[in-house]
């Protein structure tokens, strides 16, 4: 990927990102992440490459899963990617797997159970990565797809059950529901519709894609609040009711994009690149370049809450995969409407990045920045990162303008 962009015709930014993944983010995990002692992934790395954390996350063995998965199945059939997958998934089935269709949240390195079915967020992201496994017809089998088939169907359950409380990092309300939570349902279900069917998976399709582009989407405010009521209104007395994530905008929109092509209802692929355009104009900090951490909706100073506050994010740092998302999120969106905007708005952005988080001396993307670009955490995996974000944008990157170019 280099670094003059702007200059690169359609069929150079895919051969360029396709570079970046290959020779320089995939290689940094690749080297370290596959635990050949106790199965698994090692996912917290400092800058250079050194183990931090060798807990086993549950949600980030999906994810990096979910990544070796889709690098073999879109990018390209290297057997590495192909056993790295088979490593994780067998580890994911022996060790993770709590039965009744739920997962463990936390693991120690050996595999022993240090935190149980906390989090649905650890549901979506296995099955995500299962259903991308599976995907590949060699290592489909009846019991991969029956266990697909199981999670799946708990899952949907769960996101239809207004008293299921296990949701972590999120805290459940009696008052709101929760963006995050359909967005990455959204993107779990789309990826579970390429083996199980449409006609199965269309209602929590439906259900998802109706939740982000007409309950948290406001028109009036032109943004996706992180908070609704569960009586569909916004509350704009509390600091929760008027968080916005522009990292969640962007990654919601391109995943409406996708929805809407898999569904053949164009209506929702326009609204998503609106809510593409919507989430430029809150998340660009048009002065120092790159995608904010959090706003108001009001244009106050934003209060941080759950993940921000948790991890004492600063409003204008500018966090990895929001910014990786938001590439994603332009190339999409020039993909299906042709607008020369979202066109200019990438090659912005993916200037930006590569000048900013890609770390050209040890590989992969720095964590977090200042506002102004100065490197504040220069790790490359930690409980709350690891390949999953950067690669998965990266992909749909090269796809889009590998397919613009064809």
């Amino acid at each position: 990927m280099e670094d003059d962009m702007e200059h690169k015709v359609k069929g150079g930014i895919a051969s360029c990102y396709k570079e970046h993944i290959q020779e320089e983010v995939m290689p940094f995990w690749d080297a370290r992440c596959i635990d050949k002692e106790y199965g698994g992934y090692l996912t917290c790395f400092d800058r250079e490459g050194n183990l931090t954390d060798d807990n086993k996350y549950g949600w980030f063995q999906g994810r990096q899963l979910y990544v070796y998965s889709l690098l073999y199945n879109k990018v390209e059939q290297k057997e590495e990617w192909l056993f790295n997958a088979r490593h994780g998934y067998e580890f994911l089935v022996k060790h993770v797997y709590a039965g009744n269709g739920r997962w463990n949240y936390m693991l120690d390195r050996k595999g022993r159970v240090l935190s149980g079915t906390v989090s649905i967020f650890s549901d979506f992201h296995i099955l995500h990565g299962i259903a991308e496994y599976l995907k590949m017809e060699g290592e489909r089998d009846r019991v991969g797809l029956e266990l697909l088939n199981t999670c799946f169907d708990v899952m949907e359950q769960n996101m239809f059950n207004p008293e299921f409380k296990e949701i972590y990092e999120n805290t459940w309300s009696p008052k709101f529901i929760w963006h995050d939570m359909y967005l990455t349902c959204l993107a779990t279900t789309e990826t579970c519709a390429e083996v199980l069917g449409i006609e199965r998976t269309q209602r929590l399709l439906r259900e998802c894609v109706d939740k982000i582009e007409n309950w948290f989407a406001r028109d009036e405010y032109q943004v996706i609040f992180e908070a609704v009521t569960r009586d569909n209104k916004i509350d704009l007395e509390t600091d929760k009711g008027r968080f916005v994530n522009p990292g969640h905008m962007h990654e919601s929109a391109w995943f409406c994009m996708k929805a809407g092509k898999m569904l053949a209802d164009e209506a929702i692929v326009e609204r998503g690149i609106e809510l593409v355009r919507w989430a430029n104009r809150v998340g660009k900090d048009k002065v120092h370049g790159g995608i904010i951490s959090y706003a108001d909706a009001l244009g106050n100073i934003p209060t941080p809450i759950d993940w921000f506050k948790e991890t004492n994010s600063l409003w204008d740092e500018k966090v990895w995969w929001p910014n990786a998302e938001a590439l994603a999120a332009y190339a999409i969106a020039y993909q299906c409407s042709g607008d020369e905007f979202y066109l200019q708005e990438f090659l912005e952005q993916s200037d930006y990045c590569r000048k900013n988080f890609y770390d050209v001396q040890y590989g992969e993307w720095y964590e977090r920045l200042e506002y102004d670009g100065r490197v504040k955490n220069s790790d490359k995996g930690t409980p709350w990162k690891c390949a999953f974000h950067l690669v998965r944008a990266l992909v749909f990157v090269w796809e889009a303008f590998n397919e613009l170019e064809e």
